[in-house]
């Protein structure tokens, strides 16, 4: 009964892993301060592989959002953030990019 038990939690303990993931978060600014204007943001994701495999063009897809939710086409204090989360052999990549459109 005690074997079953062990066997019983180490299976839940690996399916909450797999279904959470580890989570890693990177950051940096492109340009300096912000100016006045509205804020705005967007994202783009996609799946990568064995973390041999990533997602090409992540980044400037999630710019080109950016950049079609401002108007005048000026865009300020520009940060980006990358996430990822990691399944054991497969990782969710997700770019964050914010900013203000002047």
């Amino acid at each position: 009964m005690k074997r079953i038990n062990s066997i019983i939690l180490a299976a839940l303990l690996a399916g909450c892993v797999q279904a959470y993931g580890c989570v890693v978060v990177e950051s940096s600014a492109i340009s300096g301060r912000a100016g006045a204007g509205a804020p705005i943001s967007s994202s783009a994701s996609d799946l990568g592989f064995l973390r041999l495999v990533a997602p090409q063009g992540l980044t400037q897809t999630a710019l080109a959002n950016l950049l079609s939710g401002c108007a005048s086409g000026k865009i300020s204090g520009v940060t980006t953030e990358l996430s990822m989360r990691d399944f054991i052999i497969v990782q969710m990549y997700d770019v964050s990019v914010s900013g203000t459109c002047n």
